[in-house]
């Protein structure tokens, strides 16, 4: 089996929230739980480890990664441009749960009187293909998460999207009635499940020795 040392490897993790005013954004669920230990599980195995974390409530992380922080979609956009145009990575893990809409803000804040609000919603740039375009020759693993639909449907839209962005890997995980559910595939094969997220870390991090380990 291979090793990670010295592997120069970026980590994006956590939520982006996407404002409606001063005081309001829309946000999801993410952790950022995967992300961080991915990050410990890639340090382990001898990486230098830069992560890009979301907003996420306190952490229980104790490793050496260089953080950079970010809130909202346009910091965490302008911080991948910024940071990928000056450093060139063996391997990128994009597991942050980034928005797939924005909308308008609003200065201020908005008047909360009325009976109802209709947003204007309209499709956010691609994260992932900002990321290949700037890092083409990096090993690219992107994540695909569903909710309340059949591993098999799971796998097939995860395929898919790895095709559609030019990832070498796919994370395709879910939350079911048993919990966590995940597979990392190739572009041919399934080479590995797992059952909970740390698991999940710790045999992504063994695919990528193989892959590309020293």
């Amino acid at each position: 089996m291979g090793s990670l040392k010295n592997k120069k490897i970026l980590i994006t993790a956590g939520p982006t929230w996407i404002p409606l005013d001063d005081v309001r954004v829309i946000s999801n669920v993410s952790s950022g739980a995967l992300g961080l230990l991915l990050a410990k599980t890639a340090e382990d195995a001898g990486a230098r480890v830069d992560l890009f974390l979301g907003p996420v409530g306190p952490i229980d992380y104790l490793g050496r990664a260089r953080i950079s922080s970010f809130k909202y979609f346009n910091d965490f956009f302008r911080l991948v441009s910024r940071e990928l145009k000056k450093t060139k990575y063996d391997i990128i893990l994009h597991c942050a749960a980034v928005s797939d809409y924005v909308v308008k803000r609003t200065p201020g804040k908005m008047v909360s009187k009325k009976k109802k609000l209709i947003l204007n919603l309209k499709q956010a740039p691609k994260i992932i293909d900002k990321i290949r375009r700037l890092n083409p020759k990096a090993f690219l693993v992107m994540f695909k998460l569903e909710s309340g639909i059949s591993s098999c449907l799971l796998k097939k839209r995860a395929s898919n999207a790895m095709k559609a962005h030019g990832a070498d890997l796919v994370v395709a995980n879910m939350f079911g009635p048993r919990g966590y559910l995940g597979f990392v595939m190739d572009k041919k094969n399934i080479l590995a499940a797992s059952y909970s997220r740390a698991e999940m870390a710790k045999k992504l991090i063994r695919c990528l020795e193989k892959r590309v380990g020293l």
